[in-house]
């Protein structure tokens, strides 16, 4: 729905009373209704107050409440992280299911439809690992093709897709410099792009200093001859790419990871991770913590595992089993999955910085008190600005709203919108 009565409708000149109300009444209906209701704002101001005043109905109990009060704390903890430049995230293939994507066997499943398998009758696939299983369907195709391209042709039409979910448009919007996956689509790609935050593809593209920046560790559909699927390509990675595998080290040391939809059974990253615990200092468990991994169920072998590493943190219970029917583990699956992408939107909402809303005309009824009296004495600095008394003050203070994400050459200074 969009920001509806604020154009012709009347609501115009009243818009964070709008708003609020708005808010209210589609988090009542979508907690009535068990539905989804996404409300369209373009107007930047808008946007930031909303996701303030999200955050104030989250402090009265109000807001994100499929959450247990656990998962809230974690959110708020790394939208903080992700507001102080510190968050990169790291993008496994779960993200992409919900567009479509297949999972690491469905892609190889799909790769044997392409090829004549009259000459692997006796090969029983299933009793091969999937580097080994990647392998010997490299080899057919090169045999039945006469070249690796289209082995990798057909890796990259079975991974291009044409849309997103969910998932990688919320974490599109998290702040973050940098960001690694080891996904070949380009799904992450163009939610960035849609979100007006474009990222150079590394190590495709050379990135310019300061801007933002996407690792694909395991190669692109966009560049199939760099796709990393076989064992071969695994045992070559480090002489061709070592130094990509070093920039997801240094961020190891450097920053907080937060997985997403990623395994951890990926052989290369458990290479990268122990050369990392190797170079921290073993006196410091704290300090060895590297990231957080969001997990569909509790797998307790998991945190074993990565225990004093990674903090594993599961948005449902235990992982349905064999005991139960098929439709009761697809729909366990769904849920927990639908519980992760209501995380990361709480996450991205506790990211948000955006302050625009403090000086646009008509959002007055959206902010709190102490809000409003700086409202107040920023226009009154503003209009007062050409006098010599107060024009080094102005100075400061336009520093500051730059780096607020203001304009100070266009702050509003309408007494009488300001008052209404």
């Amino acid at each position: 729905m969009p920001f509806f009565g604020t154009a012709g409708g009347g609501a115009g000149r009243h818009l964070g009373t709008a708003l609020r109300d708005i808010l209210d009444c589609v988090s009542d209906l979508s907690e009535r209704y068990s539905v989804d209701i996404v409300l369209v704002l373009q107007d930047r101001a808008a946007f930031s107050l909303a996701q303030k005043l999200r955050r104030e109905a989250q402090a009265a109990g109000r807001g994100w409440t499929p959450l247990n009060p656990q998962l809230q704390g974690k959110a708020v903890t790394l939208g903080g992280k992700a507001k102080a430049g510190h968050l990169v995230p790291f993008l496994g293939a779960g993200v992409s299911v919900s567009a479509g994507a297949p999972t690491w066997g469905q892609l190889l499943e799909r790769l044997r439809n392409g090829i004549d398998l009259k000459d692997a009758s006796n090969v029983d696939f299933d009793r091969l690992g999937p580097l080994d299983h990647a392998s010997v369907l490299e080899q057919m195709y090169i045999d039945q093709h006469g070249s690796r391209a289209e082995f990798e042709k057909a890796v990259a039409t079975v991974v291009d897709l044409p849309r997103y979910g969910l998932a990688p448009a919320l974490l599109a919007t998290l702040p973050s410099t940098g960001a690694i996956t080891l996904n070949y689509d380009r799904l992450f790609e163009m939610a960035c792009a849609d979100a007006h935050q474009p990222r150079t593809v590394l190590p495709e593209n050379v990135p310019s200093v300061g801007g933002e920046w996407l690792l694909k560790l395991h190669g692109s559909v966009s560049k199939p001859d760099t796709i990393v699927l076989t064992r071969d390509d695994y045992l070559g990675f480090n002489s061709s790419r070592a130094a990509l595998s070093a920039l997801v080290k240094a961020h190891l040391l450097t920053h907080h990871l937060l997985f997403v939809g990623f395994g951890l059974a990926d052989d290369h990253f458990h290479e990268i991770v122990h050369d990392v615990r190797r170079a921290m200092p073993s006196h410091d468990p704290e300090r060895q913590q590297m990231g957080t991994v969001l997990s569909l169920f509790d797998e307790p072998h998991q945190r074993l595992v990565w225990s004093g590493k990674l903090d594993i943190l599961p948005m449902a219970g235990s992982s349905p089993n064999g005991t139960t029917s098929k439709d009761e583990r697809d729909a366990a699956i769904q849920e927990a999955g639908r519980d992760m992408e209501i995380f990361l939107d709480m996450t991205a909402a506790y990211a948000a910085d955006d302050h625009s809303y403090l000086l646009a005309p008509a959002y007055t009824q959206g902010l709190s008190t102490d809000e409003i009296e700086l409202r107040r004495t920023l226009l009154s600095l503003a209009m007062q600005q050409q006098s010599p008394a107060t024009a080094e003050v102005w100075s400061v203070i336009s520093k500051t709203l730059t780096n607020l994400g203001f304009d100070p050459d266009a702050v509003y200074t309408d007494r009488a919108v300001d008052e209404n």
